[in-house]
């Protein structure tokens, strides 16, 4: 009986272990995906801009003709 309690106390420790680093993980990829999506908005919006621009800008040079 004594046995199986100590393996289930390795069992928990390891397994705390395993959880801390999966947590750090995680963290990571959250942060990683955080910036991914920061960078496509941002390229977004100048994309955004120069094809409005592209459409506008010839539209507003003949209305002034």
């Amino acid at each position: 009986m004594a046995r199986l309690e100590g393996a289930y106390e390795q069992i928990n420790v390891r397994l705390s272990d395993l959880s801390a680093e999966l947590r750090t993980e995680v963290g990571g990829v959250r942060a990683g995906v955080s910036e991914l999506r920061r960078q496509m908005n941002t390229q977004f919006y100048w994309i955004l801009t120069f094809v409005l621009g592209s459409i506008l800008i010839p539209i507003l040079r003949d209305l002034t003709r």
